[in-house]
Formats: structure tokens, sequence, C-alpha cells
């Protein structure tokens, strides 16, 4: 069940989640605002560069995580398969 969770839907989830964060400090901004009331400075930080940066650094993590490990990148991937009514796993290799 947790396996479940993790692996459908919490990614799932994550973009609403995240959406819904995201619209509450807009809306909440946006009636400070409208109040006359001061915004804190924190809420002036650039989080386009934020999230730019985290995912260039996610791609780079995941491209340093390709080139680094796995096996040899010459040789090639054989899918898993059925043979004699029991499945044989992939590999890497000849």
């Amino acid at each position: 069940m947790i396996r479940k969770l993790l692996t459908v839907a919490l990614p799932f989830l994550t973009p609403f989640v995240v959406y819904l964060i995201y619209w509450w400090t807009v809306r909440r901004r946006q009636l400070m605002e409208a109040q006359g009331r001061k915004v804190a400075p924190w809420e002036d930080f650039p989080w386009t560069w934020v999230v730019t940066a985290g995912a260039v650094l996610t791609a780079m993590t995941l491209i340093a995580t390709t080139m680094l490990t796995g096996g040899d990148p010459s040789e090639a991937y054989h899918s898993p398969r059925l043979e004699d009514g029991k499945i044989v796993p992939g590999r890497i290799g000849q």
C-alpha cells in the first residue's frame, strides 16, 4: 500500500499541492497590498530563479547518475522476457 502511495499518488498530487501553496501565497500577498499593509521582504524573493535552479540541478543529477553508474554504455539492454513459463529479468550485456 505504501509503495502505491509513494509511486503513484505522491507524484500525481505533488504538483497540485505546490500550485495550491503558490496560489495561497499570491492571494495572501494581493490581499495584504489591497489593505495597504507592507509585504514581508522574504516574499519578494525571486522564486522563478529558485525553481529554475532546482530544475537544472535535478537534470544535472540525473545525467551524472546515468553516466557514472550502471553497465558499460556500449553494451545492449535485453528486456525481460518469458521463457518456458518463467520471467527472465532484463539485463545489460551480450
